[in-house]
């Protein structure tokens, strides 16, 4: 081969490499991020604050959330979780809201992404509902969860729009600072008038979770106490 030549597959065989590494840090297990074998284990510390902005009633308890199964369907993998909460504090009843329930759902572990699931699992059947299968088909569903986390990368759709960002000034005061390395998510529109922040560490998983209503005042956090693998 002459020296233009071999330059010639030498450019290819780099660039070849360079496309190689690029998909491969594109798409990664999320696994590899989210530990979510049977019988891991996470106790959580909640807070919810309503009402009035400056006097607002206050709510708090604990909760241990488990991994109980995997199954195994033509979409990917299902990872069911049970969660028992105590008592909180003012011993009111813990509040049922759409954060508190949806910590009760599984996942779908799908390509790169993982998805909280909601009403689209048929448990009776094990498997996913029609119209969740064929919004999954579309992209139509926004994941909670897209690996890796990256700064700048973003996925979700109008509804849900996540980024991976820098965390505003202030908004991660409740977290213990040994959770300053996590990786900060951000959604400036969980819902209608909603901002949801997350701190996700690689290996562990959600450390924290800030939600703020920016109309009617509705406050919760969610912090990390101890992790079982």
């Amino acid at each position: 081969m002459g020296g233009g030549g071999l330059l010639t597959g030498m450019r290819h065989v780099t660039w070849v490499l360079c496309a190689v590494s690029f998909v491969a840090s594109a798409q990664e297990d999320p696994l590899t991020w989210f530990p979510l074998r049977v019988g891991t284990r996470w106790t959580y510390e909640h807070e919810w604050k309503s009402g009035n902005r400056n006097r607002p009633d206050v709510e708090r308890w604990t909760s241990e959330e488990t991994v109980t199964g995997w199954v195994r369907i033509p979409e990917g993998l299902v990872v069911e979780r049970e969660v028992k909460e105590a008592s909180n504090s003012t011993g009111q009843t813990v509040r049922t809201g759409y954060l508190v329930a949806r910590d009760r759902e599984p996942y779908l572990v799908h390509a790169n992404c993982i998805y909280v699931i909601g009403e689209g699992w048929d448990r009776r059947n094990q498997s996913l509902s029609q119209s969740y299968q064929e919004y999954l088909a579309k992209g139509a569903l926004p994941p909670d969860f897209c690996f890796p986390l990256e700064t700048g990368r973003h996925w979700g759709n109008n509804d849900v729009p996540w980024s991976v960002e820098p965390a505003r000034a202030g908004v991660a005061s409740f977290l213990p600072q040994k959770y300053a390395g996590a990786t900060h998510i951000f959604s400036s529109h969980f819902g209608s008038g909603g901002w949801e922040d997350v701190w996700f560490l690689k290996g562990a998983g959600i450390a924290g979770e800030h939600y703020i209503h920016n109309g009617t005042y509705d406050e919760y956090t969610k912090t990390l106490v101890s992790f079982t693998p």
